[in-house]
């Protein structure tokens, strides 16, 4: 009856699966010149930083004004209320990696993104960040 149950585990050990591993590919540096990048198929990048809009580290809350349309090439919609700094916009969705004023991270980096996500700096030169590293991987079976 054990050797069965042993026999059993290892059969069932051998025939699980992964998701699949990493394999490093490279580093990228993206600016904020650069069009919207699109993390390919079978990849996975892992942005490490988000470079600051000129030597600001931390930014204060912008409450009154008008709305803006940031990353225009990404179509995100306007907002109102926003946090002044290293702003980028994974599929459409505006993230803020700066530090607020009273010290919360906005977003913590790293922050990994999949395979068909689209990743744009903003356009707005005093709320946008300069650009983003990532080290891209590939997705080994």
């Amino acid at each position: 009856m054990r050797l069965g149950v042993i026999l059993l585990c290892l059969v069932s050990s051998f025939s699980a699966r992964s998701q699949g591993n990493l394999q490093f590919n490279q580093v990228k540096i993206i600016q904020n010149t650069d069009p919207a990048q699109t993390v390919p198929a079978g990849k996975v990048w892992k942005i490490e930083s988000v470079f600051t809009a000129g030597d600001q580290d931390v930014y204060g809350v912008q409450t009154s004004g008008t709305n803006l349309t940031l990353f225009a090439a990404c179509s995100v919609p306007s907002f109102y209320y926003q946090y002044s700094g290293r702003y980028l916009a994974i599929n459409a969705i505006p993230i803020s990696f700066g530090i607020h004023s009273a010290g919360e991270q906005m977003t913590n980096l790293p922050i990994w993104v999949p395979a068909g996500s689209t990743i744009c700096t903003c356009t707005n030169s005093a709320l946008c960040a300069k650009g983003y590293s990532a080290i891209e991987f590939n997705i080994v079976p």
